[in-house]
């Protein structure tokens, strides 16, 4: 049984647009949520404003985190750097809760590779587990068995997700961490 069954927890969510377009306190009614997702945000926006978040993590049970997506999409593939600059914040100032760095998701626009996608994904459980920090896979369960994005899961623009991508991303994390 998890940690997290039966008790009301403090989760915070930490991303960019895919975060802050969700209404997670209404998806997670019986726990605490905190919705830090800032649209158009890249990985040093979100770097940029740690200081703010920390004293939104101090009581959390649950960090989720979500970026990168905003930088591919500008063609910036070096955010591991900086991405762990964050992680170093948010272990040092969470207070024990638990971190979970959740992977970017794939797209469907003609300039970004996914499979660049992937690659990075895969760095960002390297440095997860460098860090004694969560990974958690979604990517997986937005592809298909061909490895292209399911069209369904997404927007017209290819990169938001539709109401059954959320419903699938927040069903993940409602199975996973048993909430």
């Amino acid at each position: 049984m998890s940690q997290y069954t039966g008790r009301k927890k403090e989760i915070v969510l930490i991303g960019d647009s895919l975060t802050e377009f969700f209404d997670w306190q209404g998806r997670f009614p019986s726990h605490r949520v905190l919705n830090l997702g800032i649209a158009g945000e890249p990985v040093e926006g979100l770097l940029g404003r740690m200081s703010d978040i920390r004293t939104a993590i101090v009581r959390a049970d649950l960090v989720f985190v979500m970026t990168g997506i905003n930088n591919i999409a500008m063609e910036d593939y070096d955010i591991i750097p900086r991405y762990e600059k964050v992680l170093d914040t948010l272990v040092s100032d969470s207070a024990g809760a638990e971190i979970v760095i959740q992977s970017i998701l794939p797209v469907r626009l003609p300039w970004v590779d996914n499979a660049e996608i992937e690659k990075i994904n895969s760095d960002l459980e390297k440095t997860a587990r460098g860090m004694k920090v969560r990974y958690f896979d979604i990517y997986h369960l937005f592809v298909d068995a061909g490895g292209n994005p399911v069209r369904e899961y997404l927007s017209e623009d290819g990169v938001h997700l539709s109401a059954r991508g959320y419903e699938v991303w927040s069903g993940a994390i409602e199975k996973e961490f048993s909430l």
